[in-house]
């Protein structure tokens, strides 16, 4: 599933930076990085942050990767500061979707690209039920269209996206 998401987001021009909103263990980090961008990834969860702090210390090191303790609803950034957003595998645990939309709309000078579960991976893909599933899904494609994004929906996964 991961390497379908990233084959999809491999036709976006990202620039040269990227915020990675909700990074958790480092999956969309290590994608990031791999395609040459400067990246800073951003987590709600302490545990994760350090996680992969300590997995890419060496992107650290060299200034290619910041990693912060923020929420998606409250960006540490200037408007414009980065070239993309990318959100992948972490709205369904946003607390307030449209506010995280508009902070990462704001952040972005060039794109927005939002990758999450549908119902049918509740229980396949993550350890989540397809009732949360499909109440966070839609709870996304509401702020979405009130947004301006694009909505494209496949089995598994859905993307939201705005230039």
């Amino acid at each position: 599933m991961w390497s379908e998401i990233f084959k999809d987001l491999d036709a976006f021009e990202l620039g040269e930076s990227a915020l990675d909103v909700g990074a958790g263990f480092g999956n969309t980090t290590r994608y990031l990085l791999a395609r040459g961008l400067r990246v800073c990834a951003v987590d709600i969860d302490p545990g994760a942050v350090a996680y992969i702090k300590s997995l890419f210390k060496e992107f650290v090191k060299s200034g290619l990767l910041k990693v912060l303790l923020a929420p998606a609803e409250s960006l540490p950034f200037a408007d414009g500061e980065c070239d993309s957003v990318i959100s992948v595998a972490a709205v369904h645990h946003f607390r307030d979707i449209e506010v995280a939309l508009r902070e990462m709309v704001r952040v972005a000078k060039r794109l927005v690209a939002i990758y999450d579960w549908t119902p049918e991976a509740g229980g396949v893909t993550n350890p989540h039920s397809p009732q949360e599933l499909e109440a966070k899904m839609r709870a996304a494609a509401d702020a979405a269209v009130k947004l301006g994004f694009d909505i494209k929906i496949t089995r598994y996964w859905y993307r939201l996206v705005k230039f």
